[in-house]
């Protein structure tokens, strides 16, 4: 059982991207489970097979305890850590080949709180775990922006210790030239050094190499998979990676 915690920014389609991801993995004869750790989400793009609001009713939290949307977040994913061995016996008891965990729209409730760190470290199987980040196309246009999301992402990395690849989102969203200009600054250092400066300040200049050196770093351990939910364009690639990483079994960081 290969466990993917999905993650990313609000807006980078996170859930499109699972709904899609478990239709192709399906028609590849691979079985998956769909499960959503959001107690907020209002519709999804895919019926959940685990879902936490089955647990904690988000409205009921934010009305009785008279919390504004954002409390209300933190005090429900606070709720869904205290089932976390309802949902890890829940999960188990399917047993499929691929468990997609589409986690909160709002990435700091998963990635940045304890309640995250407990949920990823009881749901699916050691050793058989990894993350896929999304990095926003639209966001990642410019070398700033995808430098920022690339650092974002390492955090994530080094909080929870587990495997990591990037995965391009939307793709067909943006002309082909951007998508070849962002698969560009990840292969190539001098391109990310030559835009990254190009786009910053004279003042900051002198860190930018240091700063293209580290995210160099970073991608040649995490790649990137450009893919579209839509076309379900790179979607092979993306699994052939996942597979690789955990036949391999990348360490977990200790």
């Amino acid at each position: 059982m290969n466990t993917v915690f999905i993650v990313g920014t609000a807006g980078s389609g996170k859930s499109t991207l699972t709904s899609a991801f478990s239709d192709w993995l399906r028609s590849q004869e691979q079985s998956t489970l769909l499960v959503n750790l959001d107690p907020a989400a209002q519709t999804l793009p895919y019926e959940p097979d685990v879902d936490v609001r089955d647990y904690v009713d988000y409205d009921r939290i934010m009305a009785t305890r008279r919390l504004g949307p954002n409390a209300a977040l933190i005090a429900s994913v606070r709720e869904v850590a205290r089932y976390v061995d309802e949902l890890s016996e829940e999960i188990n008891a399917f047993n499929p080949d691929f468990v997609l965990v589409d986690t909160p729209g709002q990435l700091e409730l998963f990635a940045f709180r304890e309640e995250g760190f407990i949920l990823a470290e009881s749901i699916g199987v050691k050793g058989r775990k990894i993350m896929v980040f999304i990095l926003d196309p639209m966001f990642c246009t410019t070398a700033k922006n995808f430098v920022s999301s690339v650092f974002l992402s390492a955090s994530i990395y080094f909080s929870f210790g587990l495997p990591m690849i990037h995965v391009l989102n939307k793709i067909d969203a943006i002309p082909r030239e951007k998508v070849e200009k962002i698969e560009g600054w990840s292969e190539s250092f001098d391109s990310l050094i030559i835009d990254l400066e190009n786009s910053m300040e004279s003042t900051a200049r002198i860190l930018s190499r240091e700063v293209a050196e580290a995210i160099h770093d970073i991608i040649i351990s995490m790649p990137i998979i450009p893919v579209s939910s839509t076309t379900m364009e790179g979607f092979p690639d993306l699994h052939a990676t996942i597979t690789k990483f955990l036949s391999e079994g990348e360490m977990e960081l200790r």
